[in-house]
């Protein structure tokens, strides 16, 4: 089976970190929580993409500073073992700073767990 991938598109690219789909939901929320916080980042929003494309999955959106522009859009799907950061084009320069190192030390993270 090929490894599954979220595509870019024209608005957005994805930045993807690899995962076994063995950590939990709330387990990866609590990684992302640690993350977060070390990056200075606020939890806004949690929600779900589609439930019929991928069904059990966790949305979280972070933001810098509640009142300012822009959005960190992350998702964990436990039954695709996908997690990605995605990014759109127009967001504030920190959006894209945040979200490469975000998956930076979501990776280290996981592999540490591992």
């Amino acid at each position: 089976m090929s490894k599954r991938t979220i595509k870019d598109t024209d608005k957005s690219r994805n930045i993807q970190v690899a995962v076994t789909g063995d950590m939990s939901l709330d387990d990866m929320e609590v990684v992302l929580a640690n993350v977060s916080a070390e990056l200075g980042l606020t939890l806004s929003h949690i929600t779900t993409l589609s439930r019929n494309k991928y069904p059990n999955n966790r949305h979280w959106h972070f933001k810098e500073d509640l009142k300012a522009k822009g959005c960190l859009d992350v998702t964990y799907w436990l039954e695709g073992a996908l997690f990605w950061i995605t990014i759109r084009n127009y967001e504030p320069d920190w959006v894209h700073q945040s979200g490469k190192k975000m998956a930076a030390l979501v990776e280290k993270r996981l592999a540490d767990i591992r």
